[in-house]
C-alpha cells in the first residue's frame, strides 16, 4: 500500500512539472528533427522510463522462477530417494555393520566368551 502512495505521489509531481512545462521545443536525435510539445517529451521519458524498468523486473523473476523451479526438483528428488531408502530400513531385520579385519571375518577370534554362541552345524 505504501508503494503505491510514494508512485501516486511521485506521478503527481511529474504531471504538475509536465503541465508547467507545456512549451513547444524543438528535438534533435541523430538525423531527425522535430518540434514537439515538452508535455509529450516528458511523459514519453517516463513511459520509457516504465518500460525499462518493467522489463528488467521481468528478467528478475524470471531467473527466480527458473531458480525456485530448479530447486524444487531437487527437493522432490532428495524426498523420494530419502522415502526410498527409509522403506528399505523399514523392512523389520535389523542392520549391523560388520567388522572386518584384514583376513576373512571370523566372530569366534573377536570376543572369546560371545553371549550369543555362532551357529555351527554338526556333520
Amino acid at each position: 500500500m505504501l508503494y503505491l502512495i510514494i508512485m501516486g505521489i511521485m506521478a503527481l509531481c511529474v504531471a504538475v512539472f509536465a503541465v508547467q512545462n507545456a512549451v513547444t521545443v524543438e528535438v534533435s536525435f541523430l538525423m531527425w528533427h522535430f518540434s514537439m510539445s515538452l508535455v509529450l517529451i516528458i511523459l514519453g521519458s517516463l513511459v520509457m522510463g516504465f518500460m525499462i524498468s518493467g522489463l528488467f523486473a521481468l528478467k528478475v523473476k524470471t531467473t527466480h522462477f527458473m531458480k525456485e523451479r530448479k530447486l524444487k526438483s531437487e527437493i522432490k528428488e532428495l524426498k523420494q530417494k530419502a522415502s526410498g531408502k527409509e522403506r528399505r530400513e523399514s523392512t523389520g531385520v535389523p542392520r549391523f555393520p560388520i567388522q572386518r579385519s584384514r583376513g576373512s571375518y571370523r566372530p569366534e577370534m573377536d570376543d572369546k566368551d560371545p553371549i550369543i554362541k555362532p551357529f555351527k552345524p554338526e556333520k
